[in-house]
């Protein structure tokens, strides 16, 4: 079993290291320069005119949602790193421990959070007009997996609690 968890965890750390530099790589191309014409914009704004009405207004809801949009995906990637402890509980034979569950747990409350953020977020921007947004294809797209694989990991930290209540039961009997 040592082996197959080694093998899981190099896989793990590769999955995790390769997401990291995507997400890197993506908000190095952002052009952040929209935050400094902002500010440019703020200085010489006309304060009579209403801020919402504006051009750039617009152009800073689409930076702001996009920043909010690099922060999940680094929250969803922050998710996959609890696959790392769960493997060293398993590794050390503690398969139904109380951290296991918890994990399991917390790993489903981030894939769900993550997706209903994340299509809130595309809706704004579709709102703004800065992007192209179809609902239907939206879940067909990555949505579609992380729901039901959230509730997955919910149910499997619900299995893990009752094995872990007979497994105290077993040892109680013998």
């Amino acid at each position: 079993m040592k082996d197959n968890t080694t093998l899981l965890t190099f896989i793990t750390w590769g999955i995790l290291l390769s997401s990291v530099s995507v997400l890197l790589n993506d908000i190095r191309e952002f052009d952040f320069n929209q935050f400094e014409s902002f500010q440019n914009w703020a200085k010489s704004a006309n304060k009579d005119t209403p801020w919402f009405s504006s051009q750039n207004a617009i152009q800073w809801s689409y930076y702001a949602i996009s920043a909010a949009l690099f922060f999940w995906r680094a929250y969803l990637i922050f998710g996959f790193s609890y696959f790392l402890p769960i493997l060293k509980e398993i590794e050390n034979k503690n398969y139904f421990s109380d951290n296991n569950i918890k994990y399991f747990k917390k790993i489903g409350n981030i894939f769900i959070q993550y997706t209903i953020s994340v299509l809130i977020l595309r809706f704004l921007l579709a709102a703004i007009g800065a992007s192209t947004f179809n609902f239907l294809n939206e879940l067909k797209a990555e949505f579609t997996f992380l729901i039901p694989a959230g509730l997955a990991f919910y149910i499997i930290a619900e299995i893990f609690k009752r094995g872990k209540q007979a497994e105290e039961e077993n040892e109680l009997t013998i």
